[in-house]
């Protein structure tokens, strides 16, 4: 299936996270009891704030849907400062029951068992209905690294050094951080619906290849071209160098 991609340019970072919880929210209102999969960056922060603020006006109940964690670093649990479930429950999930959360355990003992869990989950709920994911310098969603391979369900992947090298802004500190746990690119590909932030000069280039050059395993957010129905939403530093 073609994709058709939409694309919305926003004049800041406030009118982006508010534009994509409106989406968000619209999905969510329109599909209850459907699964959705948040990612856990820097730039869906202001998403989260906008949904809260919009369930607490009346506007939005996000205890209708449920939720499932996009990645997790390998070695990290919710008390570990920038992880994902940390940044998550601390953003978002807090103000949702529990019951209707399942992140990844980065501290698992059994780090298959808990990749089969977590897709178990996902089958559970009859797939994944919208994804919102942001784009890692490196071209990364989740930790779908250049040059990881299409997988169907979860995996653990060897980090790219560029996922390592920017890990220390999420942490404070340095941490030997050097495998991530995620869901595979099959699976998101089978979303209903996903939307793609990005924020930021900094984010321009890979924005650019992402959405206007090849699809390759070698950008993974380029990999996103195949889906059916994308959104892009992004501020004008990140859409700063696309020829549309």
């Amino acid at each position: 299936m073609a994709c058709v991609m939409k694309i919305e340019i926003t004049d800041s970072y406030e009118a982006l996270s508010k534009a994509a919880a409106k989406k968000a929210a619209n999905y969510i209102n329109n599909n209850p009891g459907t699964l959705v999969c948040f990612a856990a960056g820097d730039t869906p922060l202001g998403t989260f704030k906008e949904l809260l603020l919009m369930q607490k006006e009346g506007n939005v109940d996000l205890s209708t849907v449920w939720y499932v964690g996009l990645d997790e670093w390998v070695g990290l649990g919710i008390d570990d400062k920038g992880s994902c479930i940390k940044v998550m429950h601390d953003s978002l999930y807090n103000y949702i029951p529990k019951e209707r959360v399942r992140m990844f355990n980065g501290l698992a003992d059994d780090i298959q068992k808990e990749c089969s869990e977590i897709y178990e989950w996902i089958i559970k709920h009859g797939g994944i209905g919208l994804s919102l994911l942001g784009i890692g310098r490196n071209g990364h969603i989740g930790f779908n690294e250049p040059g990881t391979p299409d997988v169907e369900g979860c995996f653990t992947v060897e980090l790219d050094e560029v996922t390592k090298s920017v890990s220390k802004k999420y942490f404070g500190k340095e941490r030997a951080v050097t495998t991530g746990i995620t869901i595979g690119w099959r699976t998101l590909l089978d979303s209903q619906e996903v939307i793609l932030l990005a924020c930021g000069i900094n984010k321009a280039q890979i924005v650019k290849k992402a959405i206007e050059e090849d699809c390759t395993p070698d950008v993974p957010a380029s990999m996103l071209q195949k889906h059916s129905t994308l959104t892009v939403i992004l501020d004008k530093g990140a859409a700063s160098l696309l020829d549309q």
